[in-house]
């Protein structure tokens, strides 16, 4: 029999690699005989970049830019120099946790530093870009972006905007580059919304960027604004697909000017992995992520990696640091069972701390229970 490990990372303690490496100790420990398999997962957010050099086995390029207040730092992309690929992580750059929780506000951050990326991946070779849109402090629909590569954003009095929240706004006028950049995108998105409305970026994100209730108002408008322009000047709707809304719209900005392919992060790492080839023979499927939720059906990690399981007829479980599903919600991702860290005796604070041992404690009892 064989067990394949594939679980996320767990926020703010393990890295998906480090979880899978402590199920795995645990199984060991525990003397299972089986042959083990490990399946480092991602989504589109922090670890993507990281989880698909893994499985692609790109090169590593450091880059100065800026973070989403326009501080200079350095961040890195991937590099597959064969098929002239890049792989980019906009929370590299434009992420919700390079900034302090005292500095997060959407109306004044900007996607500048991942377009500084996207910049120095074309200046090297790139025909196209696997983009990672996951963990983003933004809601700029991609103007900052936009802006790093030569695009050029006027007001009514035709001042140079900041491209930032706020001002998507004030946009009076577009001037786009010429030439173009030639190159495509595949942006890896695990959220579905379209760019503005109840349903869209500003309105169901802004609030965990740092948004008031006001702000929210403000960006939605700022979104509708430019969405309207694209529409005049390009005559492109880029409000309505599934996935516009991402990132605070950064897929809504690269569909105006560029040829886009939207998935989803975790299916970009599943068809990398080629973990579909690997299955047969497979007894059982441990995945997993740091809480388990309402939200992990819609397309997570978890949730993905059970449907491929229950595809193919191999019972899934699943590790996570906390678990709000009821039974009904756990039966139907597919599972066969849910083991949290967090218990009446195992507090929070001290999991996030000690999430390592406690996997691999847990992978004991997977391996004791499951058999």
């Amino acid at each position: 029999m064989k067990i394949i490990i594939a679980t996320d990372k767990f926020k703010g303690s393990l890295t998906s690699m480090e979880a899978g490496e402590s199920i795995r100790k645990g199984l060991l420990q525990a003397g299972v005989q089986a042959s083990i398999e490990l399946f480092p997962m991602a989504d589109g957010g922090e670890g993507f970049a990281s989880v698909m050099k893994y499985y692609l086995g790109t090169q590593t390029v450091l880059c100065p830019t800026v973070d989403p207040l326009m501080r200079s730092i350095t961040a890195s992309w991937e590099w597959d120099a064969l098929n002239k690929t890049a792989v980019i992580e906009l929370a590299a750059a434009a992420g919700l946790l390079l900034l302090e929780e005292e500095a997060r506000n959407p109306l004044y951050t900007s996607t500048f530093g991942t377009g500084l990326l996207i910049k120095d991946a074309i200046e090297k070779g790139a025909k196209k870009i696997i983009l990672g849109l996951g963990g983003s402090a933004t809601n700029d629909a991609g103007i900052g972006i936009l802006a790093a590569l030569g695009f050029i954003f006027k007001d009514e009095k035709e001042n140079m905007l900041q491209p930032i929240g706020k001002n998507a706004a004030r946009i009076k006028s577009i001037g786009i580059p010429f030439p173009l950049p030639s190159v495509t995108f595949t942006v890896a998105a695990d959220v579905t919304n379209v760019l503005y409305g109840q349903s869209g970026a500003a309105y169901v994100y802004a609030a965990q960027k740092g948004a008031d209730k006001n702000a929210a108002t403000m960006l939605d408008k700022g979104l509708r604004h430019f969405a309207s322009l694209v529409q005049l000047l390009k005559g492109k709707d880029i409000a309505a697909f599934p996935g516009s809304g991402a990132a605070g719209g950064v897929a809504a900005g690269l569909a105006a000017f560029f040829d886009i392919e939207i998935t989803s992060g975790t299916s970009a790492v599943i068809h990398a992995s080629q973990i579909e080839k690997r299955l047969h023979g497979t007894g059982i499927i441990i995945t997993g992520e740091g809480r388990l939720d309402g939200q992990s059906a819609n397309g997570k990690v978890v949730q993905q990696v059970s449907a491929l399981g229950n595809r193919y007829h191999i019972p899934v479980v699943a590790v996570c640091g906390e678990n709000e599903l009821d039974k009904e919600g756990v039966a139907a991702m597919g599972l066969k069972a849910v083991y949290p860290l967090v218990s009446e005796k195992i507090k929070r604070e001290y999991a996030l701390v000690h999430a390592a041992p406690l996997l691999t404690l847990t992978a004991a009892t997977i391996a004791m229970e499951q058999r």
